[in-house]
């Protein structure tokens, strides 16, 4: 499972999430980055303008 941590560039705000076919989010065979309150967010190919993602270092594991 791909994981990475999302952040709001705007608040700063950080959440982990991991990529997954397995939401209701999903549609047209496209992943969606889902983090642990279930809330999905945009695929990790389309521009969105409020967050950015990084890999997930090993201490966040």
């Amino acid at each position: 499972m791909k994981k990475a941590v999302m952040r709001n560039i705007i608040t700063g705000v950080e959440k982990h999430v991991h990529l997954t076919m397995d939401h209701p989010a999903v549609h047209c065979g496209i992943a969606v980055w889902v983090d642990d309150e279930g809330k999905a967010y945009f695929p990790e190919d389309v521009q969105n303008p409020f967050y950015e993602l990084r890999d997930v270092t090993e201490s966040e594991e």
